[in-house]
């Protein structure tokens, strides 16, 4: 529920969605998916029902970016919010997301390893990687990374 403004300092704290997602570094779109999911809210609207957001909002999509750069999807996101909103401690919940998140990273790890063990190599000049048929991927990788082609010198 959206709180009605009555102070000019009320006004002066809520944030458009324009200054919002740049302080945040998050887009309109990803405002609003947030928003459709659950996990942020505007205060108020003008009466042109343009959004407006508290100043907590940024810490808030800030908290969000971090937990999706580490590998939370938006419903892990909701239960973890939840939780804080509410103050209460589903302890199971998060157990059972805890170990989820562990597996996720364990995978993530392993994959991170195992590409690892391509590339090295090629960092120190060894281009013998890049010759066998089944690597390719190393090099459509590196070049992914760096934004260009990288060219087969090998």
């Amino acid at each position: 529920m959206m709180k009605t403004l009555t102070t000019a300092h009320d006004f002066k704290a809520l944030q458009t969605t324009s200054v919002l997602c740049k302080s945040a570094g998050v887009t309109r779109g990803q405002l609003r998916l947030y928003e459709d999911a659950g996990l942020i809210a505007p205060q108020s609207r003008t009466e042109a029902g343009y959004r407006q957001y508290g100043s907590d909002t940024l810490d808030r999509l800030k908290a969000i970016r971090h937990l999706k750069d580490l590998g939370f999807t938006l419903a892990e996101i909701a239960l973890l919010l939840s939780e804080r909103d509410h103050g209460t401690l589903d302890a199971p919940a998060l157990e059972r997301l805890a170990g989820a998140v562990v597996v996720k990273i364990d995978e993530r790890m392993a994959a991170l390893h195992v590409i690892r063990a391509y590339v090295a190599p090629v960092a120190v000049g060894d281009m013998g990687v890049l010759q066998d048929e089944d690597c390719n991927f190393v090099l459509a990788f590196l070049s992914a990374l760096s934004g260009g082609t990288a060219q087969k010198r090998a």
